[in-house]
């Protein structure tokens, strides 16, 4: 390999990751105060959309972590605050609790994007493959809610609160059945674009 075809592939590789990361910041959007529902969808369907050109697992975990660093650290900042303000903590320490944090909640995206680029060789078809999207997506944010006493904060279903049309089917499902009816979503509307044959 060429030195310059080297420092395409790194370049390459740093536009998708930040791409996951600026997509994963996107989706904070979609909770309160602003409420833009879609927005979390749009950012599933960003990060499919980059898992879909990775080749091996480690690439789709590299991928599901930046775009968990950026969804958990623009979702939940305010925890620099809490300590930094209120617990007294230094400004240092304080930020960097919440990026091993943030780091730590990441893992979790990044299993489920790591484990849909190693197992989607074994599905052929749209509907398999979204289907698989969204379980594993709703493996990760259960295993996040209960892992260590659990963090189910910024779960995706609760970006779907009204006028969502997925609002309906919390009764229903919950807050996790409303979040894998948003990836299974996120994971269709790209997948219905995809080019390639299944």
């Amino acid at each position: 390999m060429s030195v310059g075809s080297a420092a395409t592939g790194l370049r390459g590789r740093a536009v998708r990751l930040t791409g996951a990361a600026l997509a994963g910041g996107l989706s904070a959007f979609a909770y309160a105060p602003f409420e833009l529902f879609p927005l979390s969808i749009l950012s599933l369907a960003l990060l499919l959309r980059l898992l879909l050109g990775a080749t091996r697992a480690r690439g789709g975990f590299a991928l599901g972590l930046a775009w968990g660093l950026g969804t958990f650290l623009a979702g939940v900042s305010w925890l620099y605050i809490s300590l930094n303000r209120y617990g007294g903590m230094a400004p240092p320490l304080a930020g960097l609790a919440v990026v091993l944090f943030c780091a730590y909640l990441a893992l979790f995206p990044a299993l489920a994007a790591s484990l849909f680029v190693r197992w989607r060789a074994w599905l052929s078809g749209r509907w398999s493959l979204s289907l698989l999207f969204a379980a594993l997506w709703l493996l990760s944010e259960l295993l996040r809610s209960r892992l260590f006493t659990g963090f189910p904060w910024l779960a995706v279903g609760y970006s779907q609160t009204v006028p969502s049309p997925l609002a309906g089917y919390f009764p229903l499902l919950g807050v996790f059945g409303v979040g894998f009816l948003a990836a299974w979503l996120a994971a269709w509307l790209v997948l219905g674009q995809w080019r390639q044959q299944f």
